[in-house]
């Protein structure tokens, strides 16, 4: 029986599809392979033995997903090997309860390193820009369909969208190597910012919408 998939079929697979929370086991699944490598998920986890950071790291975009604040939208691929985690803008966005459950997440994670952690995620946090825009917090591609497009077509209607209703975009990345990715749909760079050990440097990045682009 041949394997060859028909075409119909591989643009299933390949459609972008905006889905609710009941997917977050596989959307941190992904996101925890993509981000197996990331300088500042390294250096989250880096107390953490490892043998047993794949399932930490799952463990935490299961978090992150699940208490993400009103208003996300989770964009995954067809096949969900690529995924994307869009957060509105705002204020103060997590109730006090999810706070203190986060704040129990880092210290198990991170031991005696979990106050430098949180005032570096508290850091990063407080760099948001104050006009309104859509937050990237999130993109990650499956390792074994990386380098195929697969994460700008999985981020192209969002950007679209953006652009027609005049929203810009915002995101931190903490790897220098997707720099050229993000430069491509439209980011720039406008600001640094470190973990307050100085280790892992987030470069920030904004998007401007570009209407009829």
């Amino acid at each position: 029986m041949s394997t060859e998939r028909r075409p119909s079929e591989l643009a299933r697979l390949a459609e972008v599809r905006r889905v609710g929370r009941e997917r977050t086991e596989q959307i941190a699944a992904v996101l925890a392979e993509a981000f197996a490598a990331d300088p500042l998920q390294v250096w989250l986890l880096e107390g953490v033995d490892a043998s047993r950071r794949p399932e930490w790291r799952a463990a935490w975009w299961r978090f992150m997903v699940t208490h993400a604040p009103p208003g996300t939208e989770l964009h995954v691929t067809g096949d969900c090997s690529a995924a994307a985690c869009w957060h509105p803008s705002g204020p103060e966005p997590y109730p006090p309860a999810v706070r203190a459950r986060f704040r129990d997440l880092v210290t198990h994670l991170a031991g005696d390193r979990a106050p430098a952690v949180l005032e570096s995620l508290a850091r990063i946090a407080r760099r948001a820009p104050a006009e309104p825009h859509w937050h990237l917090a999130a993109v990650g591609v499956a390792p074994d369909h990386q380098s195929r497009g697969v994460g700008s077509r999985l981020l192209a209607k969002m950007l679209a969208r953006c652009d027609r209703l005049g929203n810009p975009a915002y995101l931190e990345s903490s790897n220098p190597r997707n720099l050229d990715f993000y430069r491509r749909l439209g980011f720039r760079p406008v600001g640094e910012v470190s973990t307050v050990d100085g280790r892992v440097t987030l470069t920030l990045m904004w998007r401007r919408p570009e209407p009829g682009r």
